[in-house]
């Protein structure tokens, strides 16, 4: 990984057709709304061990990371391993004051260690580009540290939230919050704070 490979990288979310929805109010309101559920439902403390599944182009992790500055850790996880480079050499290159623990593997044959994690944040397409549903989210309540929470955010054309719901139950997992975005038609999302429960 050099700088070529970066400004290729920066350069490419300005081609026009990414750039076109990266400015765009319906992006720009999906990061406002996003990051204003997490800001409203989820308290950051000491010793915060964090993970977020799917990088993408690691805009969601450089926010979990600033947030989490002097507090917490932060991994991100992500099977791409060109993405996973990037992202890395990116966040080094920028001087990020806490940057991620990178694992560049597929979430669900990773190893991760039971009941690790305070706060599991998955955010967009991941759910959809891993598919397996239901082994997302039993990998998810398996990392979960009791009463720890998932941030989880989807698109409704994505995932439907009833089936969603249905599921969570079973894998030891609840909705404590939830809030739907539809403010533009084809672009409705939903966000969802989601705690491990413990059964005796």
């Amino acid at each position: 990984m050099n700088d070529q490979k970066l400004l290729e990288f920066y350069l490419s979310m300005r081609e026009p057709e990414s750039y076109q929805w990266n400015i765009s109010p319906r992006s720009l309101y999906l990061e406002l709304e996003t990051r204003d559920f997490f800001a409203r439902h989820f308290e950051v403390f000491d010793g915060m061990n964090v993970i977020n599944i799917g990088i993408g182009v690691g805009e969601w992790d450089d926010y979990l990371g600033y947030i989490l500055n002097g507090l917490g850790r932060l991994t991100s996880i992500d099977i791409d391993q060109e993405i996973c480079n990037i992202f890395r050499y990116r966040q080094r290159r920028e001087g990020h004051p806490n940057s991620s623990n990178i694992i560049c593997e597929d979430f669900l044959t990773c190893k991760l260690q039971k009941m690790d994690y305070d706060l599991v944040t998955m955010i967009g397409s991941a759910l959809q580009e891993i598919g397996a549903y239901r082994e997302v989210f039993e990998k998810i309540s398996y990392i979960l540290k009791p009463n720890g929470h998932l941030m989880y955010m989807d698109f409704d054309k994505y995932n439907n939230k009833d089936k969603l719901q249905a599921i969570l139950h079973e894998v030891r997992l609840e909705v404590v919050e939830m809030e739907e975005f539809n403010r533009f038609s084809n672009s409705g999302f939903y966000c969802m704070k989601i705690r491990r429960i413990d059964r005796n």
